[in-house]
């Protein structure tokens, strides 16, 4: 799909739908990567994840220990990185289900990281009854990180070539994408509370018709992008750059 064609688009969805754009914040894909290695901007997810989780965890395992003084250090330690990682558990639920409504290509590569992050989550457990490793500990919590932040924070595989600007109607083209599908699960809720005979049902109705068309063109619209701009999987841009 020409870049052309994606600006006229977005410039047309504005002027219909105003509102779609404005408190629509979408929790994945914040930096955008070319390629897989992406110099400096691949270290500022993790140079983030840093500065957030690490003290986070360490003043939680602090916290913990001083509430419950008959438990180690280490205890409350992976206490505290499990209570963490479970927070990033839920917030995947989140995340995804915005992907999967917004992108179709990003949330098949995303779509199993849930069950990497419940067997981390497990083995961060077992470690804590059986091995109490230190070393084991740090290692799961940054592979939980990995997987429950790093991942959802950047993108990458994106053409050499992609521009910053086409990055951006990429992301533009997903928020509307998401609204889209809200409006529709809105009026479905909407509709619970009328009869089938109400014309305000019927109303209701054609506004539901409307969205759901709107929705799987936008859905059809950004894989089409997608493919324009980034490779779909890694396998795709290897064969390219091979």
């Amino acid at each position: 799909m020409p870049t052309t064609q994606v600006t006229l688009l977005l410039q047309q969805l504005k002027r219909q739908y105003p509102t779609a754009f404005k408190g629509n914040y979408l929790f994945y894909s914040q930096i955008k990567v070319r390629g897989i290695w992406g110099k400096a901007k691949l270290l500022i997810p993790w140079a983030l994840a840093a500065m957030i989780f690490v003290p986070i965890s360490l003043m939680l395992g602090d916290f913990v220990q001083q509430s419950f003084v008959q438990i180690s250090e280490f205890q409350a330690q992976s206490y505290a990185m499990l209570a963490i990682l479970l927070f990033l558990m839920l917030s995947l639920t989140l995340i995804l289900y915005q992907i999967q409504h917004s992108s179709y290509s990003l949330y098949q590569l995303l779509r199993h990281t849930p069950i990497k992050m419940a067997i981390v989550i497990l083995m961060q457990a077992l470690n804590l009854v059986f091995i109490q490793s230190s070393l084991l500990m740090w290692s799961l919590f940054f592979f939980g990180v990995s997987f429950g932040f790093v991942r959802f924070y950047r993108e990458n595989l994106f053409k050499e070539n992609s521009k910053n600007t086409e990055h951006y109607q990429l992301q533009q083209l997903r928020k509307i994408c998401f609204w889209a599908y809200k409006q529709t699960c809105l009026i479905r809720l909407k509709l619970r509370f009328y009869s089938s005979h109400d014309p305000r049902y019927a109303e209701l109705k054609q506004q539901l018709n409307h969205y759901a068309g709107l929705y799987t063109r936008l859905l059809k619209y950004e894989h089409q992008y997608c493919k324009t701009i980034k490779h779909l999987d890694v396998d795709s841009y290897l064969d390219e750059n091979s």
